[in-house]
């Protein structure tokens, strides 16, 4: 697992969480063989939020400070972490209240680094990074996210009622709303694929990331669940509107399975609608 190899190096310990892998999946945690790696293994697939949450909770039973948040899917550069900690200290050396900071990430199928994302009165914008600074932002992706247990306190853990999609956004919301400033540090680095697949937008050079159908449903769900709390901003509720309206449009008319991705993100707007929350079918 490249994840794993390229963190050893730079953590003290690993608490890997098995959310009931198959497969081949199985027989590569299997393989793992290292005193620092602990698997935290998991009967049912739990969802993603939980399985932070699981890893947090015995991070600070170890006696932790701070947890990196990380995907299967993401491989940090050798240096990330240690930039990580200090992009933290000179911000809390200058006064910041600091949340959380997470590296810029770079996803090979797009040929693309990923901006750090802030609100504005009209909505939500990407901020590139132009160099090696810092920006402060709204929104961090869990993925890469190096938090304080202090923060996680007050803040509290991830929302594992939305099991999956927009447990990051909520998060981010949530520690914004508490007070906490959120930064990306442009000289730590990540490579992180979002999203199953990438698709281009017809008649455009375009590539966009694309999900299972059932993501679809997640996504609309939980972006229903998030409107009704009292921490998301109008601006991000008008951005959040203008996306789904783009997707059920360009997923319908371009991007088979067409039937199945609209029933899953109606359904998502109508469990939302309801306050459903957890594993879809449970």
């Amino acid at each position: 697992m490249r994840a794993v190899r390229a963190l050893l190096p730079q953590a003290d310990r690993i608490l890997l969480v098995d959310n009931a892998s198959q497969g081949e999946s199985q027989a590569i945690l299997e393989d793992l063989n290292d005193p620092r790696v602990e698997i935290l293994r998991q009967p049912s697939n739990l969802g993603v939020g939980a399985a932070h949450n699981i890893g947090i909770s015995t991070a600070r039973e170890r006696g932790a400070s701070h947890v990196l948040l990380m995907d299967q899917d993401s491989v940090p550069q050798d240096d990330m972490v240690a930039k990580l900690l200090a992009a933290e200290q000179e911000l809390l050396t200058q006064g910041a209240r600091v949340g959380a900071v997470g590296p810029a990430f770079y996803d090979p199928r797009l040929d693309k680094t990923w901006p750090f994302y802030r609100l504005s009165r009209f909505g939500v914008y990407g901020e590139p990074c132009a160099g090696n600074g810092l920006i402060a932002c709204d929104f961090l992706i869990t993925s890469g996210m190096l938090v304080r247990l202090s923060v996680l306190d007050l803040v509290g853990g991830m929302n594992e009622g939305y099991f999956l999609e927009h447990v990051d956004t909520e998060w981010s919301l949530r520690a914004r709303y508490h007070g906490y400033r959120l930064y990306g540090a442009c000289s730590a680095r990540m490579e992180h694929l979002l999203g199953d697949n990438v698709v281009r937008v017809p008649l455009t050079r375009r590539w966009v990331q694309l999900y299972e159908p059932e993501r679809h449903y997640y996504l609309f769900r939980n972006s229903m669940l998030l409107w009704r709390e009292p921490y998301a901003p109008p601006s991000w509720k008008r951005n959040e509107l203008r996306r789904l309206i783009q997707r059920i449009v360009f997923l319908s008319l371009f991007v088979p399975p067409r039937l199945r991705r609209v029933r899953m993100m109606l359904l998502g707007l109508w469990h939302g609608r309801l306050g459903r929350i957890g594993r879809l079918g449970t």
